[in-house]
């Protein structure tokens, strides 16, 4: 299971479930006496003594949790890595053998629900590899140790009421294994989340998603139904930006028709089913350095189930994948160093610092966190991806100290600079770290192909063109701009080599001329009997 992702969390944050009174974290108490207390509450919300002696006969504080909670893959995989591990030839090739083995009971479910059997083939391959990872971590313990811990212990703490009610209504603690964040069964479930939309499709007389494929497929159909899945329209597609885009349109909605008057064009050239008049919404997963998807209402659908856009994306792909559609149009992998949980955190914590966010210090840079990114990438003149990765968090640092708007660029920038711009053909030139009259040329040419009107040569637009080059606005194709540049520049550079050519030839001229005077003068000495000096030695 997936749970907590670089974008948010599971689908039980996202819904609306009764609110139980969530005390502060239990770190200022020891992990018995927070028990103590969570106990006390749980009575106070009609759970029976009986109940939590049964919930909680083996509960224990799980250290691994903590640790795995640190350390998932989503914190610290670039968008391409992480699609690679989700989706991969071997999943498909199960996801359609489990199509046809399954085909009657998933045309049933979808018949009631309205939610093809190829979206659900594909949340079950991600949570569970279709039910060979359910997990096996006490879920009481797990839940109960996260809810203690300092990260997310309010959402953790509903959990874990949740999952004693679950037991008071019959379920068996030792039953309750999962994942190390508290979701089990097929689908991950979370308690709130079973309690409220777990189905008994058999007719057993009980949920059990665990070990009954009908109950599962039918709970997570309950669920995406529910939240308002639209079966007549996909997840999304991926597309191509122009060059020269408004970041503002980021996760805003406008019709299909609209955006292709933007210049956006889907990436594999395929037919749109969905109506011009469709409302799109445009998706940056890994910001300007990464794809680019225009997604439709199911996507944010999906964001209820996990609100990480990585996953959402994967469980779009793998449903079009399972159906025999393409792969994405090119790999995007991360460039620099890896963005873990605690950079995440650090950036919370410095967009609090200029109080352009107040929200919880979690590491999850959800829909409020990437809007304060944008805000603060506004301020500075950056592409307002709202994507925050190592480069932008380097910049961040900079900004707080005041470091960002110093003029004065170091000898390593200016060398970083060069390279952008000779790798872009604005620069031909040494790379030498050296702002000479072919460099800044060079950057008043880049300024004019994005619009830049400022003169200032800082580290704003340092990182405005690291930003913009790793994404490779161009797609294939050099601007206007550039191509007249650069053929300038050939004229140039075949003007020079003309001129020293003609140059050379005169040179040779003249030398041919030298020795044929220096050869008649010699021999008009000999004829006229005068010692030639030359002769001397002779």
């Amino acid at each position: 299971m997936k749970f907590w992702l670089k974008y948010g969390v599971f689908l039980c944050s996202a819904l609306t479930v009764p609110s139980f009174p969530a005390p502060a974290a239990g770190m200022d108490l020891t992990f018995d006496e927070w028990v103590e207390e969570f106990r006390r509450e749980a009575v106070e919300n009609g759970v029976s003594a009986q109940t939590l002696d049964r919930a909680f006969q083996s509960l224990k504080l799980e250290p691994a949790v903590i640790a795995l909670d640190r350390k998932q893959p989503e914190f610290r995989r670039d968008f391409q890595t992480y699609i690679d591990n989700a989706i991969n030839t071997l999943r498909i090739k199960k996801a359609q053998k489990l199509m046809t083995e399954h085909a009657r009971l998933l045309r049933e479910i979808e018949k009631k629900y309205k939610v093809p059997a190829n979206y659900l083939l594909a949340f079950w391959g991600m949570e569970t590899n279709f039910g060979a990872a359910k997990g096996e971590y006490p879920t009481i313990s797990a839940l109960a140790t996260l809810a203690y811990d300092t990260r997310r212990p309010d959402f953790f703490r509903a959990e874990l009421m949740h999952g004693v009610h679950m037991v008071q209504n019959g379920l068996s603690a030792d039953r309750m294994k999962g994942s190390w964040a508290g979701a089990f069964g097929n689908f991950q479930f979370m308690p709130s989340t079973f309690r409220h939309f777990g189905t008994d499709y058999d007719g057993d007389g009980q949920v059990d998603l665990w070990d009954s494929l009908p109950d599962a497929l039918a709970s997570a159909a309950n669920y995406l139904s529910s939240e308002g899945w639209n079966p007549a329209v996909g997840w999304g597609r991926e597309v191509l930006l122009p060059k020269k885009f408004d970041w503002d349109l980021i996760e805003r909605k406008k019709t299909l028709r609209e955006w292709m008057a933007d210049g956006i064009v889907f990436a594999d050239g395929a037919p749109v089913a969905e109506p011009p008049s469709t409302q799109a919404e445009l998706f940056l997963p890994a910001g300007i350095h990464g794809p680019a998807f225009l997604t439709f209402s199911n996507f944010r659908v999906i964001l209820k189930w996990n609100r990480s856009v990585l996953y959402a994306v994967s469980v779009g792909h793998l449903a079009d994948r399972i159906q025999g559609k393409s792969q994405f149009s090119k790999k995007y992998f991360q460039r620099g160093p890896s963005f873990t949980l605690e950079n995440a955190q650090e950036v919370q914590e410095l967009l609090t610092k200029m109080k352009l966010y107040d929200g919880d210090i979690d590491g999850v840079l959800g829909r409020k966190s990437r809007e304060a990114v944008r805000k603060f990438q506004s301020m500075y003149g950056l592409p307002a991806d709202g994507y925050a990765g190592a480069s932008l968090l380097h910049f961040m640092r900079l900004a707080v100290s005041g470091g960002a708007k110093r003029d004065k660029l170091t000898f390593d920038e200016i060398v970083e600079m060069q390279k952008i711009l000779a790798k872009g053909d604005y620069y031909v030139g040494p790379v030498d770290g050296k702002l000479g009259r072919s460099t800044m040329k060079g950057i008043e040419l880049y300024k004019r192909v994005y619009g830049i009107s400022s003169d200032a040569v800082n580290r704003t637009l340092l990182e405005k063109m690291r930003v913009q080059f790793a994404r490779n606005l161009e797609n294939g194709d050099r601007d206007p701009l550039v191509k007249e540049n650069l053929r300038l520049e050939k004229e140039r550079q075949e003007a020079l080599k003309k001129a020293r050519q003609k140059a050379q030839k005169k040179q040779r001229q003249k030398a041919k001329k030298e020795k044929r005077r220096q050869k008649s003068a010699v021999k008009r000495t000999v004829e006229a009997g005068v010692p030639d000096k030359r002769l001397k030695k002779r």
